[in-house]
């Protein structure tokens, strides 16, 4: 509708469509790494 007007906002919000997926890949990629070098660590107990 106002994309016209309004190209900044939309590519705004394009560019934030694109990146979250792809910030919550990496969040989750990082967390298994993480679980997977942490219990190595904690058995040591």
């Amino acid at each position: 509708m106002m994309m016209g007007s309004c190209t900044a906002i939309g590519m705004l919000f394009g560019i934030l469509g694109i990146l979250t997926p792809l910030i919550a890949i990496g969040a989750i990629i990082y967390l298994v790494v993480a679980k997977r070098k942490n219990p190595d660590l904690h058995e040591v107990r």
